[in-house]
């Protein structure tokens, strides 16, 4: 997409951003019997993702922004009420994956005196609660800093590929995005690069010759699911497509079945619908695509997790 496209689309995404994350935001506390109220913390901006660990087991990325105030960072949820910070004190953005009998997490932050820009912790996967190893830093080329906007993780056969995005320093209406190889074993291999990605990235999927990534586009009364190709040195291989129609588009998961790369995520008319879509072949800007295939109610309070050969379902 030329880069006067991706400006507009950087900058709307970030106002409906802000405006879907809102359904997250801490309530009021609620009137105390025969007392004063007490007074309203101050509304969090609070994302969350699951991942399957195998077993029944799920683990959860959080990240929170409060509007105001200290106590924005990112925490791993694991089983059995294990919570792991991943970072704290500075707005953070962070994904996880699993793969090679691993979970990888993947975070970008605002940078604070002594912590990495960009991060990586894994852990490995048995019968066990997985113990988090200490975070790897991802050397980062050389270039402007500019605000941690969105990461994406998928793993590869030779380990784990992730995406981190970044608002320009200069132009905050486009993101600059870097990928980093990681091994199986949780060290980064080779040097991080920076890709002809300017579009807000939902998720990220091997899909066998390369990757597919799902993007996030805002359209005039709501979002679009949007899908690209890239080789695996991370070059575009077409313009985006529409792959879902305009609306609610949240909480978006890749995954390959079978040959082919599905996506699920948040929609539906009150967005709570856990929704389906065949998104192997890259289709048309401007086409509107077939519908989703509808998997399963999702309540605000639910989301997504995609277990292999099995599909999607919606967890607490």
């Amino acid at each position: 997409m030329p880069a006067h496209h991706a400006r507009p689309w950087t900058r709307r995404l970030l106002a409906a951003l802000c405006m879907l994350a809102s359904v997250s935001a801490v309530d009021g506390t609620p009137v105390a019997a025969q007392g004063r109220r007490a007074p309203e913390p101050p509304p969090v901006m609070r994302m969350r993702r699951a991942v399957d660990l195998g077993a029944g087991r799920v683990a959860r990325v959080r990240t929170e922004i409060p509007m105001q105030g200290p106590g924005a960072g990112a925490w791993l949820e694991l089983p059995d009420d294990v919570v792991v910070p991943l970072h704290e004190g500075s707005p953070t953005v962070a994904t996880a994956t699993t793969g090679h009998g691993s979970l990888l997490v993947a975070f970008a932050s605002e940078r604070l005196e002594g912590s990495p820009r960009f991060a990586v912790r894994r852990a490995e996967l048995g019968e066990g609660a997985p113990r988090m190893e200490e975070a790897r830093p991802i050397t980062r080329p050389s270039a402007p800093l500019g605000s941690a906007f969105g990461v994406a993780a998928t793993p590869t056969p030779e380990g784990f590929t992730v995406f981190f995005q970044e608002l320009d320093a200069r132009d905050q209406t486009l993101a600059r995005t870097f990928m980093a190889r990681v091994g199986p074993d949780g060290v980064p291999r080779g040097a991080t690069v920076e890709v002809p990605v300017p579009w807000g990235i939902a998720a990220a999927a091997w899909n066998g010759a390369g990757y597919h990534l799902a993007l996030n586009y805002p359209a005039g009364n709501g979002v679009r699911l949007s899908m690209v190709s890239l080789t695996p040195e991370g070059s575009p291989q077409q313009h985006p497509d529409w792959a879902s129609a305009a609306g609610v588009v949240m909480d978006v998961h890749l995954a390959t079945e079978a040959g082919r790369v599905m996506a699920y995520f948040r929609g539906g008319p009150t967005g709570e619908d856990l929704l389906a879509a065949d998104v192997t072949q890259i289709g048309q800007w401007g086409r509107e695509p077939p519908a989703p295939r509808r998997v399963s109610r999702l309540d605000w309070h639910q989301l997504i997790v995609v277990s292999a050969g099995a599909g999607a379902r919606a967890v607490r």
